[in-house]
């Protein structure tokens, strides 16, 4: 007779990470206004204009194309958790190449249409399989592609507004290890297991709305500003799990009862997350001292409040929620192009990024913080119709240390270890676009 086993699974929140944080989200939509470190509301002198403001479409003639993608290279490392557990765990070495692709085109001159894809969010996290928070977090990754139709209207000779749509069709994928141990009968002794895996893919299509406007009072200055509304997401996707290989941890005749009790304790089915990225809204300003020198200054503000937190609904009726609680954020920058000749321009800019999450709920899966940009970048025109930008970013982030963490290790075969250590992310982008005058 087989005898009876009492398993012990501890199963962890799956999704207490930070799918939308700022460390997601991606600002960099043209290697033009990329260089410039993304102060571009009130210039957007380009078919990226779709994404900065559309109201400047109507200062565009005849039609542009624009396409183009950003590589990025994100890396990252976490000494901690304070305690025996302490140790230094790197990112893998991954890389994101998020596009853009925009047209745009003058009906006459006071209205222009334009249209655009590009992934406003879409980056993600990979740790070492076997690393102290598996637990916690493994593999989360984001992608989004949005597609925006807008318009442009012109008011008056120095003043213009741009309506337009967000649809975004977002996937996710999360993946973690689960812990496993079971009691044989008439013994203390806990035998721990392998680890499990859980993965968890959803996607969804959102809508959302933007609206911006454009002040050109003189030839020198300019004035912008847009506003992108909230993206609610309700994500609803399908739950897999894999089973640890049991085998030499229970006799081979009780191999099937241990394995069939780990499958019916995992979770299964589907699950649904709902989930809002945050309204944003953007004002700059533009100054042309000369002919061959523009400086231009951007304030964008990030609504991130609205994430307060994250909650999971299972198919059987029961759900899980962790606290998110993030804060509104900002970033500043700063920008100047220097044309050289009629084929060749020289380009710079300075950013300073604030990230929303609080340092008691920074987690494993975005060792995120505040960020400082340097960027430097090129336009060259080989002929009236065809133009090239290249950008490149270094993205610097402080190192931050955690001393008061409210995230804890997911781990039953521990007592509870706050998630208190230090986080090292930086990143390197590049960005290239081809552009064509019709």
């Amino acid at each position: 007779m087989v005898k009876k086993l009492t398993l012990i699974i501890m199963l962890a929140l799956l999704l207490n990470g930070n799918s939308f944080a700022s460390g997601f989200q991606i600002n960099e939509h043209g290697a033009k206004a990329m260089s410039l470190a993304g102060a571009f509301t009130a210039l957007a002198n380009d078919a990226s204009a779709v994404q900065f403001n559309p109201a400047a479409l109507v200062y565009l003639s005849g039609t542009k194309i624009s396409l183009g993608t950003t590589y990025i290279r994100p890396s990252g490392s976490f000494e901690g958790p304070d305690g025996p557990l302490s140790t230094k765990s790197d990112l893998k070495n991954r890389f994101f190449t998020p596009i853009n692709f925009y047209i745009t085109h003058k009906i006459n001159e006071k209205m222009a249409v334009g249209f655009g894809v590009n992934n406003p969010y879409g980056l993600g996290t990979e740790w070492e399989d076997n690393w102290v928070g598996r637990y916690n977090a493994v593999k989360t990754e984001i992608r989004v592609f949005n597609f925006t139709p807008v318009f442009s209207y012109k008011v008056s000779d120095q003043f213009s507004i741009g309506l337009g749509a967000n649809i975004a069709y977002a996937d996710v994928e999360i993946t973690r290890a689960l812990p496993a141990a079971l009691t044989p009968p008439l013994s203390p002794t806990v035998v721990v297991l392998p680890d499990g895996k859980i993965d968890l893919s959803g996607d969804d299509l959102a809508y959302g709305f933007n609206v911006s406007f454009l002040f050109r009072p003189n030839d020198q200055w300019s004035f912008g500003a847009s506003y992108k509304h909230e993206l609610a997401f309700d994500f609803e996707g399908d739950i897999t799990t894999t089973i640890p290989n049991v085998s030499g941890y229970v006799p081979p005749a009780l191999v099937p009862t241990v394995e069939a009790a780990l499958k019916a304790a995992y979770p299964k089915g589907t699950a649904t997350a709902p989930l809002t990225a945050p309204s944003v809204f953007t004002a700059g300003t533009a100054y042309k001292a000369n002919d061959n020198f523009t400086v231009s200054a951007d304030f964008q503000y990030t609504m991130w409040s609205s994430y307060d937190k994250l909650t999971l609904n299972f198919e059987d009726g029961t759900s899980s929620s962790s606290i998110r609680d993030y804060e509104n954020s900002f970033i500043i920058r700063l920008g100047a192009e220097y044309i050289l000749s009629d084929k060749f321009a020289l380009r710079g800019g300075f950013l300073f990024d604030k990230n929303p999450i609080k340092d008691e709920r920074v987690d494993f899966t975005l060792p995120d913080n505040d960020r400082y940009g340097f960027n430097l970048g090129f336009g060259y025109k080989f002929n009236e119709t065809i133009s090239l930008d290249v950008a490149y970013m270094l993205l610097v982030f402080p190192e931050r240390t955690i001393t008061n963490s409210k995230e804890y290790i997911s781990n039953p075969f521990i007592a509870p270890t706050p998630l208190n250590g230090t986080y090292n992310p930086s990143a390197n982008l590049i960005g290239a676009n081809v552009s064509f005058n019709l």
